[in-house]
């Protein structure tokens, strides 16, 4: 009964081990992905946060060059206002499709904050759009109005370069947090991977190294041998032990048998142990033989 319930256990503790291990692999692997996955994003935010700046600041040099194509000195240093208002319409066009990108890159995000700081952003965006729709409209480069000029630097009010700093942040920010998260479910999957490693490491000891070690302890001190029989009972290596044990004790009958032999004395027969011991017919049968060497010695003395 003992010997069933240590089983069972054995088994269980194989089932939960092969099962943590196959479990925590998978969450270490999802792990490595998700890090993998939000460096990507994060890179991709970056990059197209940097062109974004990129463009807002050609479309604010573009207006500033066009509010003074009239100077002397802008002509003088080759200012051409059709290739400003021209630079001003493909930034602005290059602008609108990288929020549009950001959008899409970002909508399966589920951070509170870094949806905050892109609304803001398209909000921002939108006022930006709307404040140079009439310039734009014009189709043709002419000096722009106060307002417009304003439109990336009017102070006391929120402009698209402060919430595209702040959306900048936001994204540095999810970045760390989604980092942080992924590092502790990679810390978390590694720990539960060694608990399961070490607990199927022990469970290969126990099931092949301890036995081995304990049928060569009690071979070697057969004085103690029944505390390792007891470790080994109920085990597929009792019977193996037995095995052993049994055939290092023939071994040393027939050692005695041939040290008698080869003192001259007539040694005792080996003890069979079945009707068809091997091992015992032929030491019955040498021991006949010499039997007969030694009468026939006799009869011619």
């Amino acid at each position: 009964m003992a010997s069933r319930v240590r089983r069972a256990v054995h088994q269980g503790l194989w089932a939960a081990g092969l099962s943590l291990t196959l479990a925590s692999g998978v969450v270490l692997g999802q792990a490595l992905d998700a890090l993998g996955h939000a460096q990507l994003q994060s890179n991709r935010m970056q990059q197209g946060a940097s062109q974004l700046e990129s463009a807002l600041l050609q479309m604010e040099r573009s207006l500033l060059g066009l509010a003074h194509a009239d100077s002397p000195r802008i002509r003088f240093v080759g200012y051409d206002p059709d290739a400003l208002y021209s630079t001003l319409r493909r930034a602005h066009a290059q602008a609108d499709a990288l929020i549009q990108q950001l959008i899409q890159q970002s909508h399966t995000c589920q951070d509170w904050e870094f949806q905050h700081a892109l609304l803001r952003l398209e909000l921002e965006w939108q006022q930006t759009r709307a404040q140079l729709a009439g310039y734009l409209g014009l189709g043709k480069p002419t000096s722009p109005s106060n307002s417009t000029l304003l439109t990336f630097s009017l102070r006391g009010q929120d402009t698209i370069g402060d919430a595209l700093a702040d959306f900048k942040c936001a994204v540095h920010q999810h970045t760390m947090r989604a980092h942080e998260s992924s590092r502790r479910q990679l810390v978390s999957a590694l720990s539960t991977l060694c608990l399961s490693v070490g607990l199927l490491g022990w469970l290969v000891w126990r099931r092949w190294g301890a036995p081995a070690r304990w049928m060569r302890r009690a071979l070697e001190a057969p004085h103690r041998s029944a505390t390792y029989e007891r470790l080994l009972e109920g085990s597929e290596w009792a019977e193996l032990y037995q095995l052993l044990v049994f055939q290092e004790r023939r071994l040393r009958e027939v050692e005695l048998f041939m040290r008698d032999l080869a003192m001259g004395r007539t040694p005792e027969p080996i003890k069979p142990t079945d009707a068809a011991d091997p091992l015992a017919r032929s030491g019955a049968w040498l021991l006949k033989r010499i039997e007969q060497l030694n009468a026939a010695r006799r009869e011619a003395v």
